[in-house]
């Protein structure tokens, strides 16, 4: 084949040789284009040799999302060689994480070459998928129980195919206290993670779980790194929500998550304020792996503008102002003090906000109704605009009628 490649009369291995000589600090024992030769040789078959030659190529997988093919996939429009064995182990590095594994994409000969799955760093351990085959990704998702994982890919002396892309990564539980009561941590410039309960393996049916991501100063980014979460129409059964803020607000929700992996949303989001608030449930029925989220802290920019105090910017307006006449100083001393105002008011709640919502025992079960919705009863009672509406006890009335009342009327 290398013959047919190239005419290796027509070679100056004196050129040749000498690039090689400049890359090499050590001296060479060889001829001048045995040396050529041995380097296009590994160049085009070392891939090949390195996990399909009876000894197994090993890859550390981390908390992001890695790819591996079979030989000579090329983005899929290649073809894998013929009696081919190949091996790969997969490392999670860690004895604490597990491996995930998923078969993004494969087309793989049925008539007598094959993917096999095993738990374990041997073609020994436990089969977790066997005899794959055909075309597809349609749930391929595969965990190991333990530190390892190892995939084997063989193929006979007829009819080659495609091959195969994998996806994988390592995995924890990394859901902390947040799916017993809300949980709140500190962002900093090292990435940290959190998880879905019980990941890699499938979440716990009826979960309410809450983490509040601040920062004292800057602002917090999430990266949703994977997601795979029962789809259903508007999230109504299991979802991953996510707020900016620091609360539970219709008005402040800015992702709601709920499909199967690879389809499932990723995506990194950048906080407004200095918080993010990740909310999960789950119904009573049907669970998945669930998603794996990295955040940081995200230092604020500094302003080089000396006037930075909404006081300064007032004096500006006024120096302005005077310069323009009276007139306009009216003007920006109006527009600027508004401002000032609203930016100096107090939080309370938007009238477009339909819920402000407490987080409770857990959730509801699922009850659809004929109209497909999600049918819940709350022992919170709603009023028109939105405010939460509490029984006015016999001590309140009292006291709102002697004009001691602090709280707005129900």
């Amino acid at each position: 084949m290398v013959d047919d490649l190239f005419d290796w009369k027509k070679l100056d291995c004196d050129f040749w040789m000498c690039a090689i000589r400049s890359q090499m600090s050590f001296s060479l024992n060889y001829s001048k284009c045995e040396i050529i030769v041995g380097l296009f040789l590994l160049n085009l078959f070392g891939y090949v040799f390195s996990q399909c030659s009876g000894s197994a190529q090993t890859l550390t997988a981390g908390q992001s999302i890695q790819y591996f093919t079979s030989p000579d996939y090329n983005n899929g429009a290649g073809t894998y060689s013929s009696n081919l064995d190949c091996q790969w182990i997969i490392d999670s590095n860690d004895a604490s994480y597990k491996v995930i594994l998923y078969l993004k994409n494969y087309n793989v000969a049925c008539s007598g070459d094959n993917i096999n799955i095993y738990d374990g760093n041997t073609v020994s351990g436990t089969a977790l998928k066997s005899n794959i085959c055909g075309s597809g990704a349609s749930d391929k998702i595969v965990t190991s129980t333990g530190q390892y994982m190892t995939l084997r890919f063989t193929s006979d002396a007829v009819n080659q195919s495609v091959g195969f892309e994998a996806a994988y990564f390592s995995a924890t539980d990394l859901s902390g206290t947040g799916c017993t009561s809300e949980q709140t941590m500190t962002p900093t410039t090292s990435p940290q993670y959190v998880t879905s309960p019980s990941f890699p393996s499938l979440y716990d049916v009826s979960s309410n779980c809450r983490w509040v991501l601040t920062v004292p100063a800057g602002r917090v980014q999430v990266e949703i790194i994977y997601s795979d979460i029962e789809t259903s129409a508007n999230c109504a059964f299991d979802s991953l929500e996510i707020y900016d803020g620091d609360y539970v607000c219709e008005n402040t929700k800015i992702a709601a998550v709920c499909s199967r992996y690879p389809s499932g949303i990723t995506g990194t989001y950048l906080s407004n304020g200095t918080s993010f608030l990740l909310k999960f449930k789950s119904d009573g029925s049907v669970s998945f792996t669930g998603y794996l989220i990295k955040f940081i802290q995200v230092e604020e920019a500094v302003s080089s503008n000396p006037l930075t105090s909404s006081d300064d910017q007032l004096m500006l307006g006024i120096g302005i102002g005077c310069a323009c006449g009276a007139t306009a100083t009216l003007i920006l001393v109006f527009i600027v003090s508004f401002f000032k105002s609203k930016c100096r008011s107090p939080k309370i709640a938007s009238p477009r906000v339909k819920t402000v919502e407490p987080m409770n025992g857990g959730p509801h079960m699922r009850t659809p109704s004929v109209n497909g919705s999600v049918d819940s009863s709350d022992s919170i009672s709603h009023s028109r605009n939105g405010f939460i509406r509490r029984p006015l006890t016999t001590s309140r009335r009292s006291s709102m009628i002697d004009g001691k009342s602090n709280g707005f009327l129900p």
